[in-house]
């Protein structure tokens, strides 16, 4: 009998990712809770791993520079909604969307996904351009910002900035203000009833922002080229158990509310894995905002992004 061949995946310690470890055709596979943070450093620095999750938006960057070692497979790990990260303090007199034009807005890395939907989103629906904002973002980044981003890197650490009322507001999905008390706490999101608005946004467009997905190193998808459909598999059924158990901090938004009041909307799967049409939409999405921001010059399809034959992998 043929042993089985051991795969570390690494990845974020999420609830749908506890029965992923253990055997899958013809692999061991091991998944290894990490701290995103340093994931991003390892895989930007060229550092070896076999599987990782990674950000969708740094991984078409990478491939438009011919820097990326890794092909990305059709599981998405990691979505989130963006009307609800932009901070601002209590006594800050912005109120709205609008009111950022001309602002002095703090964010830590100026490409990341988060930051890319978000940009999107206040164009397209508030038409208010990023170029009409100015930025201020540390001063290490992991790409260089278009020109015409108005950006100053700082070393100072932005979400302070905003504490200290040099900035007028700050963009971040959790901010560490939320780890103190309610009373305690010096910043507001901008939005209000941002749950409100980012419900109404999914139910006209269907996107639910996907962030990351699953990446393999490239020499180990030449090794294995059959690893990709049981990495996906694997993510699949341990998804499954997790709806199962109805937990949903890292599944569903608004962790506030009822498991039963939001579940339905996204059609019992908030994450679906596979190139289906609404993911594809997603995707699309994604890129296009990516490509409006200068960030890529080129849009990438499918094909570039993923596995040809990962176009007939489903749930």
């Amino acid at each position: 009998m043929t042993p089985f061949k051991k795969i570390n995946i690494m990845g974020g310690d999420y609830e749908f990712t506890l029965n992923i470890s253990g055997p899958m055709d013809n692999y061991n596979l091991e998944y290894v809770p990490s701290d995103l943070p340093d994931i991003y450093k390892k895989i930007l620095n060229q550092e070896n791993f076999q599987v990782s999750e990674f950000s969708l938006s740094n991984y078409c960057m990478m491939r438009e520079r011919d820097i990326c070692q890794m092909t990305a497979i059709p599981v998405f790990v990691n979505r989130g909604f963006r009307h609800g990260i932009i901070w601002v303090r209590k006594d800050s007199n912005l109120n709205s969307i609008t009111d950022l034009e001309n602002s002095k807005v703090g964010i830590k890395e100026y490409s990341q996904t988060a930051a890319v939907w978000l940009r999107g989103i206040l164009l397209e629906e508030y038409d208010l351009h990023w170029s009409s904002i100015y930025w201020y973002a540390n001063k290490t980044q992991r790409f260089i910002p278009p020109t015409e981003a108005n950006v100053k890197l700082i070393s100072g650490d932005p979400e302070e900035l905003l504490i200290n009322g040099e900035l007028d507001a700050y963009v971040a999905p959790r901010p560490l203000d939320l780890k103190k008390s309610p009373k305690d706490r010096v910043l507001r999101p901008l939005i209000n009833n941002y749950a409100e608005v980012e419900k109404k946004y999914f139910e006209t467009s269907g996107i639910y922002p996907i962030n990351h997905c699953v990446m393999i190193h490239h020499d180990v998808i030449t090794k294995y080229p059959e690893l990709g459909y049981s990495i996906f598999k694997a993510y699949s059924k341990s998804k499954e158990k997790a709806l199962k158990r109805k937990l949903g901090a890292t599944l569903l938004p608004w962790v506030d509310r009822q498991w039963s009041e939001i579940i339905e909307l996204f059609d019992n799967d908030p994450y679906p894995h596979g190139l289906t049409e609404p993911n594809i939409k997603n995707i699309n999405k994604l890129i296009n905002y990516l490509h409006e921001q200068k960030l890529i010059k080129v849009k990438p399809t499918l094909n570039d992004l993923f596995p040809v034959e990962s176009h007939q992998w489903r749930e």
